[in-house]
């Protein structure tokens, strides 16, 4: 299978969660579901605690935020790759506005499938 996805079709949706303003949206999932792609967007100042059941790999697009996990603190700019390992307990604040694009394998429980 090949897949693309135009700037146009990345249907981000409201995720509600406590503490967050954000948006998601995976329109690529594997056939097997074992990998997801797509967007987060922080809109708004937004602290949130979030435990990672699967792995993350992600590109930070515009703005930033930062990472609190395991007594460190790691600041991720427009530009940055990061990666978070499945079962990291963390906190995500985002001081204004942070858009990135990631990758989670096994595919992220609440993604939606788009690939129909």
């Amino acid at each position: 299978m090949i897949h693309i996805v135009k700037s146009s079709e990345r249907k981000l949706t409201p995720f509600p969660i406590e503490g967050a303003q954000v948006r998601v949206s995976d329109p690529i999932i594997a056939t097997d579901k074992e990998l997801s792609v797509g967007y987060t967007e922080y809109y708004a100042a937004s602290r949130l605690e979030w435990v990672f059941d699967y792995n993350e790999a992600f590109l930070m697009l515009e703005g930033s935020l930062e990472v609190h996990a395991d007594g460190q603190i790691q600041r991720f700019e427009a530009g940055d790759l990061g990666f978070i390992e499945k079962g990291t307990e963390t906190t995500i604040v985002v001081a204004e506005r942070a858009y990135l694009l990631h990758i989670t394998q096994p595919a992220w429980s609440g993604a939606e499938d788009t690939t129909d």
